[in-house]
């Protein structure tokens, strides 16, 4: 069976924890496909944007449509760093070897 959700009614044009998405994942049929009707978010927290990627890459049947401008740009966002390894730069900050919980304390008074 088809269904469209249409995400603003049920979780508002702001969506901004992983746990509104998981609500929505716990909620859907594995043997339904769904479409979520994203018009009107407006906007997504990284968080939210990368459970909706696990959301549409699961084993369920799902997808988007009527995506907004921001959240399309978040979810690139998500998606491009799934297959792009993070890159950590030192700069000039020292590292600091910290063994215990005493010396970290101690290297926070200096």
């Amino acid at each position: 069976m088809k269904h469209i959700i249409k995400v603003k009614e049920q979780y508002g044009a702001e969506l901004h924890t992983r746990q509104m998405i998981e609500r929505l994942a716990v909620s859907l049929n594995a043997e339904d496909y769904y479409l979520l009707d994203m018009s009107g978010v407006q906007q997504i927290s990284r968080s939210a944007a990368d459970e909706l990627y696990n959301l549409t890459h699961s084993h369920l049947h799902v997808d988007m449509i009527n995506i907004e401008p921001f959240v399309e740009k978040m979810l690139s966002v998500v998606t491009l760093g799934r297959f792009v390894p993070r890159q950590h730069t030192a700069g000039d900050i020292p590292i600091i070897q910290c063994p215990t919980i005493d010396s970290v304390i101690e290297h926070l008074r200096v």
